[in-house]
């Protein structure tokens, strides 16, 4: 019985690291960030989406709440997009047929130019 139950850890202990990373690596994008001169300009982007699916199945990829693409019954697929985002955007990969959320990524827009303000060194109640 002893060796049963050490049979059944040593299995799970080997199994659940790779659903961990199958998980998060089921949808990527390039490029993953974007610089521009000033805030709140916009950015225009070629973004490659990757999927690895663990299994066939139907996916679909959104932003926010617009479909972009769906597949049928696909393991691993690449899809370009043109993009113009202007804040932080989120994609996201759904299951069509139960709206499960099977991954996300995100794009980040930078700015070159610092903030005009600074933030308070001290309190305005300080006496030193």
């Amino acid at each position: 019985m002893k060796y049963l139950q050490l049979g059944v850890c040593v299995v799970f202990l080997l199994v659940w690291p790779k659903l961990a990373v199958a998980k998060k690596d089921i949808l990527t994008v390039s490029p993953k960030v974007c610089v521009v001169s000033e805030q709140q300009e916009f950015c225009d982007l070629d973004l490659e989406f990757a999927l690895n699916m663990p299994y066939k199945m139907d996916v679909c990829l959104y932003h926010e709440e617009q479909q972009l693409q769906c597949w049928q019954q696909v393991t691993t697929e690449r899809f370009n997009h043109k993009a113009r985002v202007q804040v932080e955007t989120i994609y996201s990969l759904v299951n069509p047929h139960t709206d499960e959320l099977l991954a996300t990524t995100r794009i980040e827009v930078q700015s070159t130019r610092a903030k005009t303000t600074r933030r308070r060194l001290r309190s305005p109640w300080s006496f030193f």
